[in-house]
């Protein structure tokens, strides 16, 4: 029988004070702002030849029972937003995948792009995206909105949010920039296709 020559790939999802709802409790654990904490959790991920490290992220605090919520880690308080993190943590890691979550439903496609772009390239191409539509009520109230918005509306603005964000990213080709110190190009105009066809504002279901 031939050896299979695929492999398994290997992600670690780390949770501030880990996965269990009272480790927070144990008297070593992270309070779950100490980036110290982070930096080794994602060097022995590394060091273990894992192939990502992935952060869950959420724009609402589950806090609906204040009393419970304050006894267990997992309310739905995430303490860094993860492409910032997963920034920091690129300049001491070199092989391992950077995936931080981001919703479509509470961002934009320009500033998102942008974002994720940069972590790329401080990463040298590691980052990751988890696209999420945030499917919590709470979400939308704190971005001014009465109610969430239906889950086909949801998954509709986030294909077309996803297809802006792709555009965004080939704009232009890889060698579109020679920086050309002689001739004053900084690049090649002919290589550069600005994505003025996609839209600059989704029209989402809020504003239909």
């Amino acid at each position: 029988m031939a050896r299979r020559k695929d492999q398994i790939k290997l992600g670690a999802f780390l949770l501030f004070t880990g996965h269990h709802v009272a480790a927070w409790r144990h008297p070593q654990a992270s309070v779950g702002v100490d980036f110290e904490n982070y930096l080794e959790l994602a060097r022995l991920a590394e060091a273990a030849k894992f192939d990502a490290i992935f952060f869950a992220d959420g724009v609402a605090a589950r806090l609906k029972d204040v009393e419970a919520a304050s006894r267990k880690a997992h309310s739905g308080i995430y303490p860094f937003e993860p492409i910032t993190l997963l920034s920091a943590l690129s300049s001491v890691t070199r092989n391992i995948g950077l995936i931080a979550t981001a919703s479509t439903s509470f961002s934009d496609p320009f500033n998102l792009a942008r974002q994720f772009a940069s972590l790329d390239r401080l990463s040298g191409g590691r980052a990751g995206w988890n696209l999420v539509t945030s499917s919590d009520p709470d979400a939308a109230y704190n971005f001014g909105h009465d109610e969430q918005i239906l889950h086909a509306d949801r998954y509709e603005r986030a294909e077309e949010f996803a297809d802006v964000v792709l555009g965004l990213w080939d704009s232009f080709e890889d060698d579109t920039f020679i920086r050309d110190r002689q001739s004053g190009a900084l690049f090649r105009s002919s290589q550069a296709s600005p994505a003025r066809s996609q839209r600059q504002a989704l029209q989402g279901a809020w504003s239909s």
